[in-house]
C-alpha cells in the first residue's frame, strides 16, 4: 500500500511539474498577482570595455558585460553598469513579453582622459579642414601669418604657411581649397585669397600671388569649387562663380539671384552641388519658399539656369 501511495503521488507530481519545467525553460512564468501564465522577455548587454558589473533593480547579476539577462517578467528594470576608473552607466529599460531588449552599443566612459598636448607654442583659435585633416592651422597673435601644425603628439612643431597677411578680428569662415594650396577668408563685402608655400623659396613668389575680391553685397558664406580655380560666392543678393586666374576680375558668371534675406546654404564640394533655401518665383508666376538644389557641376551655365527655373513649383 505504502509503493502504492508513493507510486501515484510521485505520477501526480510528475505531471505537475514537468509542464512547468516545460514551461520555464520556454521562457514562461506565473504571474502571481494576476494569476495567469506569461512569457518572459530578456535583457542583452555589451559595454565598451567589457567586464563591467551589472545591478538590475539593485540587484547584483552575477556575470559581467556581454551578459544575457534571461526570465525578466514585462515591466520596467533600472539598469546600472559599473567598472573601475570609468563613469557609472544607468537607463531605465522596458522589457516586453516575448521580446528581447538588445543594448549593445553602451559606452563607458573613462574617469580620467588621456591629454596631450600637440605643440609646444601657445594657440588661441585653429581650424581643422575637411580637405586637410591631418593638420591644425592656426592663426598668429598679430594677425599677420598662418600656421599649421601636425595633429600627432609626436611632431611639436608648427610651419609656417602664410605670411605678410592683414587679417581683421571679424574675419569668418577659414577654408581650404581642395587641393591644399590655397585658403580663403570673408568680411562684409571682401574675399581674401592667400597660396600656401611649403619651402622658403616660395615665401615671396606666393605672397605676390594673394589678392581679394570685393563683391556689391555682403558676403554670406563662400565655397570651393572642385577643381580649386573657382569659388562660389554667395551674398545676400545672389550667387556668383568667380575665376582665380583672373584674380576674380574676369568670367565671372551669376548663377542665381537670391529673393531670401537669410538663406541657409550648404555645398556639396565632391558633387559641385549646393543646396540653398530661398524664395524663387515658378512659371505660375507665384513665390515659393522652399529648399533648392543647384548643380554646379554642369558644364553649360545657360543650361543650367533654364534648367532652374524649369523645376521651379
Amino acid at each position: 500500500r505504502i509503493r502504492a501511495i508513493l507510486f501515484y503521488l510521485s505520477l501526480i507530481l510528475f505531471f505537475i511539474l514537468v509542464p512547468v519545467i516545460l514551461l520555464y525553460s520556454f521562457g514562461y512564468k506565473l504571474d502571481v498577482n494576476r494569476l495567469r501564465i506569461i512569457k518572459t522577455g530578456l535583457i542583452y548587454l555589451k559595454s565598451i570595455p567589457d567586464g563591467a558589473k551589472v545591478y538590475l533593480d539593485g540587484r547584483h547579476i552575477n556575470n559581467t558585460t556581454p551578459v544575457s539577462i534571461e526570465g525578466l517578467m514585462p515591466g520596467e528594470y533600472k539598469l546600472f553598469l559599473e567598472l573601475e576608473n570609468y563613469y557609472t552607466w544607468y537607463q531605465k529599460i522596458l522589457v516586453e513579453s516575448g521580446k528581447s531588449t538588445v543594448l549593445d552599443r553602451i559606452i563607458l566612459f573613462p574617469k580620467k582622459q588621456h591629454l596631450d598636448k600637440i605643440n609646444i607654442s601657445d594657440v588661441d583659435d585653429f581650424y581643422v579642414f575637411p580637405a586637410d585633416k591631418d593638420y591644425a592651422y592656426c592663426i598668429s597673435e598679430n594677425n599677420k601669418s598662418i600656421f599649421r601644425i601636425k595633429l600627432s603628439p609626436k611632431e611639436k612643431e608648427k610651419e609656417l604657411v602664410c605670411n605678410q597677411l592683414q587679417l581683421t578680428d571679424n574675419i569668418q569662415d577659414l577654408s581650404l581649397s581642395p587641393d591644399k594650396k590655397k585658403i580663403t577668408y570673408f568680411y562684409n563685402n571682401r574675399l581674401d585669397v592667400v597660396y600656401l608655400f611649403r619651402e622658403k623659396d616660395d615665401y615671396q613668389q606666393l605672397e605676390n600671388s594673394n589678392f581679394f575680391i570685393i563683391t556689391d553685397h555682403r558676403i554670406i558664406n563662400a565655397f570651393w569649387y572642385s577643381d580649386s580655380e573657382h569659388i562660389v560666392i554667395v551674398t545676400d543678393k545672389n550667387i556668383k562663380i568667380y575665376e582665380l586666374a583672373s584674380k576674380g576680375k574676369e568670367n565671372i558668371v551669376t548663377v542665381l539671384n537670391i529673393n531670401d534675406k537669410h538663406p541657409k546654404v550648404f555645398y556639396d564640394v565632391t558633387e559641385d552641388v549646393m543646396y540653398i533655401t530661398d524664395i524663387q518665383e515658378g512659371s505660375d508666376g507665384k513665390l515659393y519658399r522652399g529648399l533648392y538644389r543647384l548643380d554646379l557641376s554642369k558644364r553649360f551655365l545657360f543650361d543650367f539656369i533654364k534648367d532652374i527655373e524649369e523645376n521651379i513649383k
